[in-house]
């Protein structure tokens, strides 16, 4: 074989479109996203954690924080905002304890929002351990047969 075959040779193995690369995907990287990119003091900031080993199909964690000197508002409960009559049940124990009386407490004219945060309820230990909230007269029955009350 002469050389004047070879370079054809070559020629002809580079003629048209070459060949594609496989995309590298790093394993790991991280993105941050700013609001105000000028100043991000102003505005909010996302840090968006991506691993290919902890999750194929997008970030694993994302961080978002708030501007300097950002102060959230504070949501008002009103206490007596019925559902329609419809009672808010809660089932409780008494404490943390594995053997702590559960017990059962319905409210017909309270939110459930005041229920959750507020700091003492009339009838319930300040160690009492929540264990069952929701609206309807449904979980009365239901939350009865399952703990026994």
């Amino acid at each position: 074989m002469s050389s004047h075959e070879g370079s054809n040779e070559r020629i002809r193995n580079m003629r048209g479109r070459p060949t594609e690369q496989p995309a590298m995907v790093p394993e790991k990287r991280v993105q941050k996203c700013i609001q105000v990119p000028g100043k991000p003091e102003l505005g909010w900031q996302s840090t968006w954690h991506y691993d290919i080993n902890k999750s194929t199909t997008g970030p694993w964690r994302v961080d978002h924080t708030p501007p300097k000197d950002f102060k959230p508002e504070k949501v008002k409960v009103i206490k007596n905002q019925s559902y329609g009559g419809v009672p808010v049940v809660m089932v409780f124990k008494t404490s943390n304890r594995s053997n702590a009386k559960t017990k059962m407490k319905i409210w017909n004219n309270t939110n459930i929002d005041y229920i959750m945060t507020a700091d003492k309820l009339p009838g319930i230990p300040d160690n009492a351990e929540i264990l069952e909230l929701g609206v309807g007269e449904s979980f009365i029955d239901k939350w009865q047969s399952k703990y026994n009350l």
